[in-house]
């Protein structure tokens, strides 16, 4: 069976590696794809090939089809384009070839867009942290006008975004020039944060929301046509990371699951606040730390190729192992 995963991240690097691991009678034949030639993940691979670069959605989508039937792949794992292959699943499947994403396009979009996600989660058992949207000066004053009563730290972040990028915790009191020196760079104060912001002539979504204190855990998910197959919820402690496999952070993975009809692996994040779990945001791929995860004894991207192939059942899944404590470790590799 031959399974090709497009460019992603570097955890693509650390997913083939565990499928091939897990593989025990090397069943799986695995090609993966970069735009950059010297790219790790072609040390994991059976079999690499070099993306083309600048590409539009349709031509891509179509250019994705011709190599799958081209080198006879079976299941295909998008990363690069989700959402656009995952509105050709029906293309895919004509011939012969099985899609895993996490969603429908629509699904995989609104998860992209926090605010979106949110909005959809009202009236659900799945709490969020209180949140207004903003693009302009006068609508952030209203928001920290009206948020700031209730919470004691507010912070923003972009709508649509990875990685963190444009997240920040607002002060409100402190040195501005002691944050910069101190090489912090998720902390600003409200004031600098309004003066970027009127000085700005950016027009996108943003949101203020209540920072939250508590303990935060990245969850990641193996879902099965809706179903909740296994998963494994990490808590940072210092230098290491807790696996734990129940808890309220599983439930609300088990909730959207069956919400949205979840499939595959995916991943999302919690944090607490007055001893209440709350969602923060649902990420449509793998995470960086699902090398963590899967010390609890479940191969997560393995099985989800086996779900997705029809050659196991969620019954066949093993269970995690709940308490393990995991640490990085750093190495390279020659390209």
């Amino acid at each position: 069976m031959k399974v090709w995963f497009n460019k992603g991240l570097s955890n693509t690097f650390d997913a083939l590696r565990i499928i091939r691991a897990a593989d025990t009678t090397s069943a799986m034949i695995l090609r993966a794809s970069h735009t950059d030639p010297f790219s790790a993940v072609s040390k994991a691979a059976d079999e690499f090939m070099v993306e083309p670069g600048d590409m539009d959605d349709t031509s891509y989508v179509d250019w994705c089809l011709n190599q799958c039937l081209e080198h006879g792949v079976e299941i295909f794992v998008p990363q690069r384009r989700r959402e656009a292959i995952s509105g050709h699943r029906m293309a895919f499947d004509a011939n012969g070839v099985r899609v895993s994403v996490m969603g429908t396009p629509d699904v995989m979009e609104m998860v992209d867009r926090k605010h979106e996600l949110y909005d959809a989660l009202k009236g659900m058992d799945v709490p969020v942290p209180p949140y207004m949207t903003f693009r302009t000066v006068t609508e952030f004053d209203t928001a920290v006008a009206e948020i700031g009563e209730r919470v004691d730290r507010l912070c923003v972040k972009p709508c649509v975004g990875v990685y963190g990028a444009g997240f920040r915790v607002l002060d409100r009191e402190g040195c501005e020039l002691k944050r910069i020196l101190s090489g912090d760079s998720f902390r600003t104060s409200s004031d600098a944060f309004r003066t970027a912001l009127a000085g700005s002539s950016q027009d996108r979504d943003m949101m203020l929301m209540a920072y939250l204190p508590g303990t935060e855990r990245s969850v990641d998910v193996l879902a099965h046509r809706g179903r909740l197959v296994r998963a494994i919820s990490r808590v940072k402690v210092g230098s290491h990371q807790i696996l734990e496999t129940a808890g309220r952070s599983v439930d609300i993975a088990s909730c959207l699951t069956e919400r949205f009809a979840l499939d595959g692996v995916f991943n999302l994040q919690t944090k607490e606040w007055d001893g209440i779990s709350y969602l923060l945001e649902v990420n449509s791929r793998m995470s960086g730390g699902l090398l963590y995860a899967c010390m609890a004894g479940v191969a997560l991207p393995y099985w989800n190729l086996m779900l997705t192939a029809g050659l196991a059942t969620p019954e066949d899944v093993p269970a995690a192992t709940s308490g393990v404590r995991v640490a990085p470790v750093q190495g390279c590799i020659a390209v």
